[in-house]
């Protein structure tokens, strides 16, 4: 899986860099991707896939990190874990459709630091 989802994430276009997965996901892989939005600034997002839970990759970035929608670790909360597949990412759609995830997310997180809404739907956050 790592070296097709690199390879097609390169396909598309983006410089890929492989990097080391943080402690707490130990036996995963990870790849960055500088990812340049307009209207937010240029950032370096990191996906990680965790081993023990391969089908949800939890997704960094070095930007701003103020947003209603992260977990405690900073990962991007894109969708509510339990959403139906056609509401989250999947390893089917492949690493463009999430980059599309991620490059929606920013632009909402951006909205939101402008304007205090968030534009869109959202899912409960508990603890």
């Amino acid at each position: 899986m790592r070296i097709a989802f690199q390879h097609r994430l390169g396909a598309c276009g983006q410089q890929v860099s492989v990097v080391r997965p943080p402690r707490r996901h130990r036996g995963g892989f990870g790849l960055a991707v500088r990812l340049h939005v307009p209207d937010v600034s240029e950032q370096v997002v990191s996906i990680i896939f965790n081993p023990g839970a391969p089908e949800v990759p939890c997704v960094y970035t070095d930007g701003p990190s103020e947003s209603p929608h992260r977990y405690a670790d900073g990962a991007l909360c894109m969708w509510f874990p339990y959403d139906p597949p056609e509401q989250r990412w999947t390893r089917n759609d492949g690493p463009v459709a999430l980059l599309g995830h991620v490059v929606a997310h920013l632009l909402r997180e951006e909205w939101w630091r402008r304007t205090g809404e968030w534009p869109g739907e959202e899912a409960p956050h508990g603890t």
